[in-house]
């Protein structure tokens, strides 16, 4: 925390010190950090190692007694702090006490904001680079048992909103396309001609029907036409 900080604030005097060491001594622990937070009310947490199996610990159970320690010493030391965090080390006795005021904390929460936003993208745009890795053609024999399937059936979620990518054949058609509440309405690709679709179908791969130029990460690889759909399909009737 780069805020203001200091050691064994009153030491001999305050109460604060001698609750945080009986807490830690009634858990078995010799090291911990308490962490108070203040919003609409007073947020407690105590970690802690406990000492004979070296199990680390979260507590939230604060007696009352503990609790008008914190308040108080907040009131007379730090009346302007929004976290206050104690490192508590009984093999020396020593009491580290670090603060963050309201500015403070609101820097650290938006930078921990942009920190996981940035680390989503990143996840996401591994998760698109395995995908467009991908890139074995179906070929025309997988592409020829679909095409002949399709008029048996079709491929395609059936949920609420967004339902993935689907192909179907209809009203003399072979139609590839995005479906919504489980129709599809304007299909993106249609092919009267059999064998055009064959053709079409059997140069896709898993990298190429994976949706990766959408703007939106949350169609790269959503519900798309895969291998493994098609196999399925070609073995249950059905997506």
């Amino acid at each position: 925390m780069n805020e203001r900080s200091m050691e064994n604030p009153l030491p001999e005097t305050n109460p604060l010190n001698a609750r945080l060491r009986e807490k830690l001594e009634k858990t078995g622990s010799l090291k911990g950090r308490l962490k108070a937070e203040f919003t609409s009310t007073l947020l407690l947490s105590l970690s802690c190692i406990r000492t004979r199996d070296n199990r680390s610990m979260l507590l939230w159970d604060f007696d009352y007694p503990l609790q008008k320690a914190i308040r108080d010493y907040m009131e007379v030391c730090a009346p302007d702090t929004a976290v206050l965090e104690v490192d508590i080390d009984l093999t020396t006795d020593t009491f580290h006490y670090s603060y963050l005021n309201k500015a403070q904390q609101q820097q650290l929460k938006l930078a921990a904001a942009k920190q996981a936003e940035k680390e989503e993208r990143q996840r996401q745009l591994d998760r698109k680079a395995l995908l467009a890795a991908d890139i074995e053609p179906f070929g025309t024999e997988l592409a020829t048992k679909v095409a002949d399937a399709l008029h048996h059936g079709s491929i395609g979620h059936n949920h609420r909103d967004y339902c993935g990518m689907g192909l179907e054949y209809r009203d003399g058609l072979y139609c590839y396309g995005s479906l919504w509440d489980g129709g599809m309405d304007k299909p993106t690709q249609s092919f009267a001609d059999k064998q055009a679709f064959i053709n079409w179908l059997s140069k896709q791969s898993n990298a190429s029907l994976a949706n990766l130029n959408a703007e939106q990460s949350i169609y790269w690889g959503n519900q798309v036409i895969t291998r493994d759909r098609l196999q399925q399909f070609l073995t249950f009737g059905g997506a």
